[in-house]
This record gives C-alpha cells, sequence and structure tokens, in this order.
C-alpha cells in the first residue's frame, strides 16, 4: 500500500475507531471502513479531511451499516504526454 493510502487509512481508524479494510483496485487501492452510527462532530470532520486527499470517494448504506469507500490512485511512472 502506498504512502498516501496509508495514512489516509490511519485517519480513518483513528477518526472512525474502526478496522480500516484495503484491497487491490485496478488504478490503485480502495479503503473501506464501517461508519459507527453515534460519530462527534470532531471525529466527522476528521473523516471527511481523510478522505479529502483520495483521488475518489463514496459512501454506501447496506441494511443498519454504514460505509465509506477512499480511493488511491497509482501515480502513472511514466506521463503519457512525454512519449
Amino acid at each position: 500500500m502506498c504512502s498516501k493510502a496509508e495514512s489516509i487509512a490511519v485517519r480513518l481508524a483513528e477518526a472512525t475507531g474502526a478496522e480500516v479494510r484495503h484491497g487491490k483496485a485496478p488504478a490503485g487501492v480502495r479503503l473501506e471502513v464501517n461508519l459507527p452510527r453515534n460519530l462527534s462532530e470532531a471525529s466527522r470532520s476528521a473523516v471527511l479531511a481523510a478522505i479529502a486527499d483520495a483521488d475518489a470517494y463514496g459512501h454506501r448504506r447496506t441494511g443498519e451499516s454504514d460505509c465509506l469507500w477512499a480511493l488511491v490512485i497509482h501515480e502513472a511512472e511514466e506521463n503519457p504526454g512525454d512519449r
């Protein structure tokens, strides 16, 4: 996992008190964390600050749980315009 994804994962874990899952995505790393129902305002702000550093993020509700995901895209080794 790249340092950017690691940083986001650590901040999400600290803000939510939940385990952050990570997996490979076609373009990078996908992080997921279940959100507790009773997030304080400070924790909510910390979650938003963490996902602001991601390349994409979203939220899904399934049954009684809420899951936040964030995608960190690997930087290309070569800029296509440099060819």
